[in-house]
């Protein structure tokens, strides 16, 4: 499950739950103070910082992870009904 750690406000964290919410994507919310979250992710880490299993993502990898859900989840839809799809050279996949 992917989790977004971040301060109650933030700019930064606000876009990237718009973004999973306009993917209609499951994450879970956890508020934390800056202090906690260095505690938590070690001394280098700012938030937001999300967590998808053990993998942790945090300051400019954000952008990259985001772009790349966002691929996997379209691709996932993509392929998880009964249609036939054309692409845009007249090819059935």
């Amino acid at each position: 499950m992917i989790k977004l750690y971040r301060e109650e406000k933030s700019k930064q964290a606000d876009i990237i739950e718009a973004e999973f919410r306009e993917l209609v994507l499951g994450y879970d919310r956890v508020v934390l103070s800056p202090k906690d979250a260095q505690q938590k992710f070690g001394e280098g880490v700012s938030l937001p910082v999300l967590t998808d299993n053990a993998r942790t993502i945090s300051g400019e990898e954000i952008p990259a992870y985001v772009q790349e859900l966002t691929e996997l989840v379209l691709s996932w839809r993509r392929f998880q009904s009964d249609c036939c799809y054309v692409d845009e050279d007249g090819k059935t996949l």
